[in-house]
């Protein structure tokens, strides 16, 4: 039977809820009254803009690579390729473009670095050759330093394993013939990051690097498909990933907690497919398909799932107290038994989405969590605790582009959240907020559908 769930009249007090811009709702226990007027917006809601997708620019140099005809003492164009991505990488400035011509390509330990960075105009670009796959491998299992693709700048890592900061980097894959990976598995991705079973590497890991874009990748049998971090380590001095295209691509079985996770600002993750699949778990920290920890992200028109895994993952987690004013529309998440969780996250938008239950299995459709006097996760997220949180952490002080979130409030509940017009079936319970009511979240206009 279905239902439309109307807004729930929460406490006697007068209660504001900002709705991006576009309206302000004031609701109050004895009308539900919605009043039009002109909101002050804090924290804002996102506002990226993004350049629609064209083809990588080729107004610079174009570098071929060819792994069975190529030489490094080459010149690089397609009548002398170079052998290895590696010369390609460190050769490439500006406006240059890496074309690769089909098979397998192994990185080496840390994964492949570019030694310098595009710009807005001239982007570094990293294609493959028309109609021919390239597979990029991963050889290691254990390690968790088997990168395909790094770029770190962190002040908490030695000086051997920071990277230049590279920014403005395309990697952008186009369509070929479908093919079968070593592992059996179809892809007709013209890029392909594959790991193998067990895999402890993220394919694409980055700390400050700013303005990539990554579109047309299979991320297969890797940890997980990118992890951004953010390492600011409570100094002035910010270390965020931010302003990331991520569209069109697959996560198809990951090993550890995120098939891909944003810890950055203002990043725009669409139209991707992020499936569990396998019923492996090398973690101790939950499963989820998508991981927010930063602030003003868009996810839009995404497919998670778990695609009949059996491990209890999570759709989409805002963790911790700096995930706020994200803007999460018009995904598809299926065959999981919580669909979207918050665990500190505040200010966010969760709007026509299409979340479905796991059958007879399905817990929580949203489920919005706060704590009190706790200093456990997700509440272990202060200076000092110890936690890998700690890396994210800004520094009192208003001048920081972080502090607003995370000190404004500073406390360990989910707040002034709006869940509004999603469409949610075969749950206990389509929405829950554990073990705290915090009454400053809404939901409104849902469409619900009992297991």
């Amino acid at each position: 039977m279905k239902k439309r769930e109307k807004g729930r009249p929460f406490a006697s007090k007068t209660l504001s809820f900002i709705s991006w811009g576009i309206f302000l709702l004031v609701i109050t226990q004895s009308s539900c009254l919605v009043t039009s007027i002109t909101p002050t917006i804090t924290p804002p809601p996102p506002t990226i803009t993004i350049t629609p997708t064209t083809p990588p620019s080729l107004e610079g140099e174009k570098y071929f690579v060819d792994n069975i005809n190529g030489n490094d003492t080459y010149n690089g164009t397609e009548s002398y390729p170079w052998r290895s991505i590696k010369k390609a990488t460190d050769t490439a400035i500006a406006g240059d473009t890496i074309i690769v011509r089909g098979g397998e390509y192994v990185p080496p330990r840390g994964g492949w670095v570019f030694q310098n960075s595009g710009t807005q105009s001239q982007p570094i670009s990293f294609i493959n050759y028309p109609d021919e796959q390239v597979v990029l491998k991963i050889q290691n299992a254990e390690n968790n330093t088997y990168n395909i693709f790094r770029c770190s700048v962190n002040p908490s890592h030695p000086e051997s394993w920071q990277t230049p900061k590279a920014d403005y980097i395309k990697i952008i894959g186009t369509d070929v013939p479908p093919h079968f990976l070593s592992n059996g598995v179809e892809s007709q991705k013209g890029i392909v990051m594959q790991g193998l079973e067990g895999a402890q590497s993220p394919a694409i890991v980055a700390s400050d690097c700013d303005y990539w874009e990554v579109a047309g990748v299979d991320f297969v049998e890797t940890s997980s498909g990118i992890m951004d971090f953010k390492n600011n380590w409570h100094l002035m001095e910010e270390h965020s990933t931010d302003y990331w295209h991520v569209h069109d691509n697959r996560v198809y079985s990951f090993y550890r907690e995120s098939g891909m996770q944003f810890n950055g600002n203002f990043n725009l993750i669409e139209n991707n497919e992020i499936y569990k699949v396998n019923n492996r778990s090398d973690t101790p920290y939950g499963c989820q398909m998508l991981n927010l920890l930063g602030n003003n992200n868009i996810v839009r028109g995404n497919t998670f799932s778990r695609l009949g895994s059996k491990i209890e993952c999570i759709g989409l987690l805002f963790e911790w107290d700096l995930s706020d004013a994200n803007l999460i529309e018009e995904n598809t998440i299926q065959d999981v038994l919580v669909g979207i969780a918050s665990q500190g996250g505040d200010g966010n938008l969760i709007q026509n989405n299409t979340i479905t239950a796991t059958l007879n299995e399905g817990k929580t459709g949203v489920q919005i969590s706060s704590y009190e006097n706790r200093i456990t996760w997700p509440c272990n997220d202060y200076i000092g605790s110890g936690g890998t949180i700690e890396a994210a952490l800004p520094p009192d002080n208003p001048a920081h582009p972080d502090y607003q979130y995370y000190y404004n409030p500073r406390n360990c509940h989910s707040m002034n959240n709006q869940i509004i017009a999603n469409h949610i079936s075969g749950f206990r319970n389509a929405w829950a907020m554990i073990p705290i009511e915090d009454e400053s979240n809404l939901f409104l206009d849902n469409i619900v559908t009992g297991p």
